[in-house]
């Protein structure tokens, strides 16, 4: 069959695989380009070099093959060694089998040219040896180019699938999980390999083709062929929807971890919260009671009492919270947020009113409140000149919304699967993963989250919206 035509459509379809499975050195499509060009020549030299290795050439073909693939995938990607022994063994085992089912193929519409042929001289259409040659010239050439087209289509789709249903490209995993993944690639590429060698085999120096000794086979090869393109493209799947489940248990197993312990805290700050309004109380009343008497003392002592007084007035203005909000977990929170941001030199104004109906959870308001301006204090310190964060909150009807504005810079990165930011930090398993808590909050009341980016005069703004419902119902568990 057309060898050329086979090494291009490889060449090809597997360096798009490598680019969608593997992280590139270099930006734009050189390192397509040069796995594509590297690989035709790559298959060349070994298919020359290794012709009539025996007994074992097929198993030496098919290990150089994967050899030549990690040694490209080495040089133009970076470093991820199991990833990239999935993307050989799963590449050299897929184009391997779908070889042999447009193998059958081509026998399949060759003979049908054939056949077309015998009933052409039969009618006496064509009435002499050179067109009856001609026309098995042509029939030929028309049979493998439509395998090839073929050939192109099946690969390139069984690829796209691969690569569709796999984990995304800068995820990392575990070693565990890839040879979970690699097994049944490898498992299916030792069975072509075995299905190579008792299709094809050399007796006494006669080729012996077992698809014109068993014709059944013309059958069963191909249909096996696409059985075990069916393991290797289940797995993958399984495995990715594993993937996604452990990512959202870990997800959920974060936020109940942080319900517990932000309720725990919420336990503690209402009990220093009623202290200090306590203490403020009395501290005030002992202060009066000082006034009073620094008023009776002498001029002297009366300027030293009222110093000490102020100072005292300024410690105890200290204790108030900068925002009165409705409730004292709010009130922290906001505060919190506050100090912190002008540590960093942020200007942070915030609008808030605990909902009046009170009919949405403290702790989902406190989660929401922390993770956005958590978010909106990181990447507002990330920004340069004047940057500030501004929260607040109203309601329309019965949606109680959370508005959290804050300044930014570089490009805002969307994941494609959830529609939330992907966080720059390092950890790649843990992005999101506050917006995630923000959106379970917003769910339990039939809310959501929308996020919207405007630009002026060169600066950016990020702006987080949260909508809760709040018509009398239960929650759902989170």
């Amino acid at each position: 069959m057309y060898e050329w035509e086979v090494y291009l459509v490889n060449s090809i379809a597997g360096s798009v695989y490598a680019d969608k499975l593997l992280q590139a050195k270099t930006r734009g499509r050189s390192a397509r380009l040069a796995w594509a060009f590297l690989y035709l020549l790559l298959q060349a030299l070994t298919g020359k070099w290794l012709d009539g290795i025996s007994p074992f050439g097929v198993v030496v073909k098919t290990a150089a093959d994967i050899a030549a693939v990690l040694l490209l995938t080495a040089a133009l990607y970076r470093k991820d060694p199991p990833k990239q022994l999935f993307a050989a063994v799963s590449f050299a085992g897929g184009k391997k089998l779908i070889l042999y089912i447009i193998e059958v193929a081509f026998r399949g519409v060759h003979s049908a040219y054939c056949k077309i042929l015998g009933v052409l001289v039969e009618k006496e259409t064509l009435d002499s040896v050179g067109e009856v040659e001609l026309g098995l010239r042509v029939s030929f050439y028309l049979a493998g180019t439509a395998v090839i087209l073929l050939y192109l289509l099946l690969l390139g789709a069984y690829l796209t699938a691969m690569a569709g249903r796999f984990v995304k490209k800068d995820d990392r995993l575990r070693k565990t999980e890839y040879v979970f993944l690699i097994l049944p690639s490898a498992a299916t590429l030792c069975i072509a390999i075995t299905l190579q060698m008792m299709i094809l085999s050399v007796e006494r120096g006669v080729t012996d083709i077992v698809f014109d000794r068993v014709p059944a086979t013309l059958f069963w090869v191909p249909f096996i062929c696409i059985l075990l393109l069916g393991v290797n493209l289940s797995s993958v799947i399984l495995f990715r929807r594993l993937a996604q489940l452990h990512e959202e248990e870990r997800k959920r197993s974060a936020l109940e971890s942080q319900m517990a312990q932000m309720q725990r805290e919420i336990a503690e700050i209402q009990d220093i919260y009623a202290d200090m309004r306590g203490l403020r109380h009395d501290m005030r009343s002992h202060l009066e009671s000082i006034a009073a008497l620094a008023y009776r003392s002498g001029e002297r002592e009366r300027e030293e009492l009222t110093g000490y007084i102020d100072k005292m007035e300024e410690t105890i203005g200290r204790l108030d919270f900068a925002y009165q909000t409705g409730n004292a977990i709010t009130d922290v929170i906001l505060h919190q947020k506050k100090q912190e941001a002008e540590r960093r030199d942020i200007v942070f104004t915030a609008d808030f009113t605990y909902p009046a109906k009170k009919q949405i959870d403290v702790y989902d308001i406190a989660i929401v409140l922390h993770n956005a301006l958590e978010n909106a204090v990181e990447a507002a310190g990330k920004a340069e000149g004047e940057r500030r964060i501004g929260v607040r909150s109203y309601q329309r009807g019965s949606l109680f919304f959370i508005e959290v504005v804050n300044d930014f810079s570089g490009d805002l990165t969307m994941d494609r699967e959830s529609g939330l930011p992907v966080s720059g930090k390092g950890d790649g398993r843990l992005h999101g993963l506050g917006m995630e808590n923000i959106r379970r909050c917003a769910g339990k009341y039939k809310g959501d989250l929308d996020i919207a980016v405007e630009e002026t005069d060169g600066k950016k703004k990020f702006i987080l919206t949260v909508m809760m419902y709040e018509k009398e119902f239960a929650p759902e568990t989170a």
